[in-house]
Parts: structure tokens; sequence; C-alpha cells
């Protein structure tokens, strides 16, 4: 059966397709055809780009088309907003996220001037503007809506579902971040953290095998009116992003970078933390809106930013973040003790917290579900539609490595270096892990583009740019000539895992880049650009069954440096995503000062 689960629309849109007859995995998100940061639009770039040949169901990530949580993802309104979104692109063609970043002046110049160019694009565009207007909602109209909005959607492109699903959002997180763990056959808990979605901003569920769980604690995400305001830990986290000047629900992770620059203002933490409480009992996170109203005043916490500086403005919030979890995953294990703990939402793509939970809690062993974002809710929903169906899917097991995007043949490659005449290129055939070995131990900082695209924001191995840890300077250049980005945002490495314990304090063989262990002092100052200012490096630990090819390149590395270590970082310029196509691989190897490009065994110059 070809199952496809999707986050269908909104914030990290993307699709899963399960085959449960070939026993396989497909995994996609919108941003990476599109290359639009984060992408709001719906899964239509990826039907149109895969040409899926059937498909028996679809699933999406969210349930509450009463909108009792005030999240807005379930309106039929939403899916006119979709309409127009589509419209202005086609108005617009933008390459990349900051092509979409036009005053309002510039944006009706443009609706303008596509009438007389592209004019149904312009029909479009007010055609779906004016029937939003028109809409009078409610549960009945939503469901209708969506499924009739999803069916057809998928049938422009030659595909007939049998029937479109919908899964509640926090169990669509929760359920693959057990299914693929390592522990999914033991006692685990599930633990769901993000900004919001269907009333809730967490979730805990007990796992006990594949077949049996149960739902143990949860915390709402209040509204309290205006925009985006609601009473959670990942809305907090959002808008003291907002308040740093950066971009909200994306930019999270430059706040926990500096965060390690600066100590907790004891004034701003003890309100934040005065303000939350933990319910011991029912297993739930709340709030005193009278205490923390403030928080969600941005002139007010813009003005706190600017009394006690940046760095200490985001460890404040950082250090709330890792005390408020660390407490509630403490009354988690009191009521359900058990050394396995699942991590998926949003908010568990801060590494820094992850640590403090293996560092200051009874949970030993962590997984944190590689798409740990809403991009992994298509995993989640097509997993429950499987379950629903009384499907097997104990073979999930066996996927350890998130590699579920696409991958180019040699010939593909090929035809593709041939259409640029500002490179030259060189068949290695399969020495290039060996190859590239050495030329980052002479200080060159090259990219990887092999096998299939990892799924998640995680760079590992396939889709990377790599360099040698030991060059002082090496984080510098990265950062100002090829990614172009903040100076103190950090850089990780991908290391073999017969190093990992000679390296670290105290660590587990971690294989996702997704949680932080603190490196041995004596190996800070051999490998300056593997590891933060706190002394923490959040590691890919590499062994040969995970990716043979990039274990040879780290197995070469060490022969020549002594270290089976390498800088690992996405591919991909900053405020573009992860390369997905050759062509993509070809065009940001070109942009920036990247020296070397490792191409399904060519390797890439310029002229």
């Amino acid at each position: 059966m070809k199952i496809v689960g999707t986050k269908y629309c909104g914030h990290d849109s993307a699709l899963c397709l399960i085959d449960t007859n070939k026993r396989s995995i497909f995994a996609m998100s919108t941003e990476r055809v599109t290359r639009i940061k984060h992408d709001q639009l719906d899964v239509s770039p990826i039907l149109e780009k895969y040409k899926f040949s059937s498909i028996d169901y679809v699933a999406h990530s969210y349930s509450d088309f009463e909108d009792k949580g005030q999240d807005g993802e379930l309106r039929e309104k939403m899916l006119f907003n979709k309409d127009i979104e589509k419209a202005l692109r086609q108005i617009i063609n933008p390459k990349y996220i900051k092509d979409l970043n036009i005053s309002r002046l510039q944006k009706n110049k443009l609706i303008l001037k596509s009438i007389f160019t592209n004019s149904s694009a312009v029909k479009n565009y007010y055609s779906a503007k004016f029937h939003r207007a028109l809409v009078r909602e409610s549960a009945t109209r939503n469901k209708k809506a969506f499924i009739s909005y999803i069916k057809a959607n998928f049938n422009s492109y030659g595909l007939y579902p049998e029937n479109v699903l919908f899964f509640e959002h926090h169990l669509c997180h929760a359920i693959p971040s057990y299914y693929l763990s390592p522990f999914n056959g033991d006692k685990a808990i599930a633990l769901t953290i993000d900004g919001q979605g269907d009333g809730y901003f967490s979730k805990a569920y007990l796992f006990d095998g594949m077949q049996d769980f149960k739902l143990i604690g949860q915390s709402t995400a209040d509204f309290i009116g205006g925009g985006d305001r609601f009473l959670s830990i990942g809305r907090i986290y959002n808008i003291f992003t907002q308040a740093m000047d950066l971009r909200p629900n994306s930019d999270e992770g430059k706040v926990e970078a500096l965060a390690a620059f600066g100590s907790a203002d004891v004034k701003l933490l003890k309100l934040l933390k005065s303000a939350t409480r933990v319910d011991f009992e029912l297993l739930s996170i709340g709030f005193d809106i009278s205490k923390i109203e403030n928080i969600y005043n941005i002139e007010w916490l813009k003005k706190q930013r600017e009394n006690i500086g940046n760095e200490n403005f985001c460890a404040t919030v950082q250090t709330y973040l890792e005390d408020t979890i660390v407490e509630y995953l403490d009354a988690i294990y009191t009521k359900y003790p058990t050394e396995n703990l699942c991590l998926s939402g949003g908010v568990a793509a801060n590494i820094i917290m992850s640590l403090h939970i293996y560092e200051r809690t009874n949970f030993k062993n962590i997984y944190v579900l590689p798409p740990m974002g809403d991009e992994g809710l298509a995993i989640g929903s097509a997993i429950l539609t499987a379950i629903d169906m009384n499907l097997d899917v104990s073979w999930l097991r066996d996927f350890k490595m998130p590699y579920f995007g696409d991958s180019y043949s040699r010939t593909e490659v090929q035809n593709t270096l041939e259409k640029f005449d500002n490179i030259t290129f060189e068949d290695l055939g399969q020495t290039w892990p060996d190859e590239a070995a050495k030329s980052v131990s002479e200080g060159k900082i090259c990219s990887f583009f092999h096998g299939r695209m990892e799924f998640g924001p995680r760079a590992l191995g396939n889709r990377s740019i790599v360099a040698d840890p030991r060059r002082d300077n090496i984080r510098k250049r990265i950062n100002s000539t090829v990614k172009k980005r903040p100076s103190y945002q950090p850089f990780c490495p991908s290391i073999l895992e017969e190093e990992r314990v000679r390296l670290f304090e105290n660590s587990f063989p971690h294989k996702h880049m997704a949680i932080a262990f603190r490196m041995k002092k004596k190996f800070i100052t051999d490998l300056p650009c593997a590891v933060h200012v706190d002394g923490t490096a959040r590691p890919q630990f590499v062994e040969e069954v995970d990716n043979p090819q990039y274990f040879r390149y780290l197995k070469k590395l060490k022969e020549i440096t002594g270290y089976g270590v390498s800088l690992n970082t996405s591919f991909n310029l900053h405020g573009r995503t992860i390369v997905r196509t050759p062509r993509d691989a070809v065009i940001d190897f070109i942009d920036c000062n990247i020296d070397e490009l490792y191409i399904e065994g060519f390797r890439v110059k310029r002229k």
C-alpha cells in the first residue's frame, strides 16, 4: 500500500511516501523543492517534481477542525491563503526567501504589471481573495473543504487517493520519534514540545512496544489574542528571537548560540520562572498570565534586551527553557520511571536543552527525531495511517539514518556538469572520499553531494560542507565567505564512533547532530572549530553501516591528521535551503568560496 503522510501546508510543509509493500520511505520538504526556507506553501511543488505513479491514502497532521486552539491550521480560509500565495509566486517568481521580502508597494506594482504579462495569475490572486472574504466557517465546512482541496490537488497530478485522513498534531510528532528510535521495542517516554498545534504545545506519551502507547500529560497553548500570541514554551522562545530582531520560527538557533556567551539575568529569569508552573500530578506546564503578560509585549522585551545586553538576554531564555523542561521531565520520571526518552517538535531542535536533559535527569538513552520540526509530522501521519489500516510497520526498525530524500545517477550528474562553462571536473570514481580527505587536511573547504538526501534540518554527510576543524581560521572563513552568517554561530563535527570515548567526557552513540556533549579539555585546543565557546560540540558519530562513503572519508582523515573528525555544516548559502539537485549544488558552489565540490565521484573546481 502507498500512503502519503503530510504536513500539508503551513510552516515546514512536507510529504512522506511510505510503500508498505516495498518497505521504503521517501520524504521531502517543500522548501527543498522551492528553495524558500521554511516554505508555507502546500505540497504541490513536491507532487509536480516527483510525479508519483499512484497513491492509496493521504493523511494530514492536524485534526482541530473546530479551531478550539485558535491556531487556524484547519480553517477553510487557510486554503484560499494558499491559492493567493501560489498566484503571488507566479507573479514574483522568487528563487530564495529574500525575494519574498518585498514591501506592499513593490508587491502592488508587480501585480499591476502582471495584468499585462501574466493576467491568469492576477485573476487567480483576486479570485482567491474574493472567495476568502465570503467564507463562513464551521467545523463541518472546514473538514469538507480540506478533503476536497487535498483530493483535487492530488487529482490534478493524476493521483486518486481513496480517502484523506487527519491525525492529532502532537501524536504525529511522537509516533516517528518512538518508531524510528533505537529503543522502539522497549518502554520509553515520547515528549513533544513546540509553539502550538491543535491547541497544545506539549504532550507526553508512554510507549511500551509499537502497539501500546498512552497519553500521560499535556500542556495547552492558550491563545491570548493578537496574532501569534500563545502561552507556550516555544512561543516564549520565539518572542525572544523576535526581540533580538531575528526571524521567529527560523533563527532560534542563533539565540541558542549567542546564549553561550552570556549569563542569565537574575531578575528576568525569576519573572519567567515565577510565571511558569509544572503540575506534578497532571503532568502539565501552565502559566500565570498576569505575571507573564509583559513577556508578550515586544517593546517591553526589547527594553530588557537593551538593559542587560544581547548575550545575557539570550542566556536568560535559554536557561529558562533548560530548567523548565528538566523540571517537567523530573515530574514525568517520578510517575513513569524509564531511562528511554524520545524528543520531537520544533523546540527539540535546541541541542543544549537536550544536553541538560542528559546531564540533569534520569533519562540516559535519548533519541531526538532528526526531522524534529513540523516536516517530521509527515512521517507521523503516514505511520498512523498504516497503523489504522492494521498494516505491519515493524520494518521501520531498519531505518537508523534519515536518508529519505532523492538521489541522482552519475549520468544525470555528468549531464548537469557539462552545462556549466565556468567549472572543470574530473572523474575520481570510488577514490573520491580519500581525495576529499587529502584536500580537507590541506586546508581546503569542500562540499559533498552523494547518495540520498537527508530529511530534516541537519546535513549528515550527503549534502554537506566539510573542512578541517584543527585549523583555527576555518570557522571564520566559512562564516564570512561561504555561509555568510554571524560569527558567533558554531559548526558541528562528524566524528568516527571509535573516537567518541576518546574525545568526550560523557556521551552515547548519537548519529544525528541533535544533542551536544562536552569535549574533553585536552582536545579542545586541537579541534577549535569543532567546539563552541562553552566547550560543547554537537556531533554526528559515524559508523560504516550508517554511511560507507562518508565513513571512508573520516577514516582517511584520521590516517592523515590523527583525528577522525571533520567539520560538517549543511551544503547551502545563508538564506537558502540545503541543495536538492545537482544543479542546486553547482550553483551554490559557484556562488560562494568553496574550494572543491565532490559530487557522485566527480571532483569539481572553478576555471
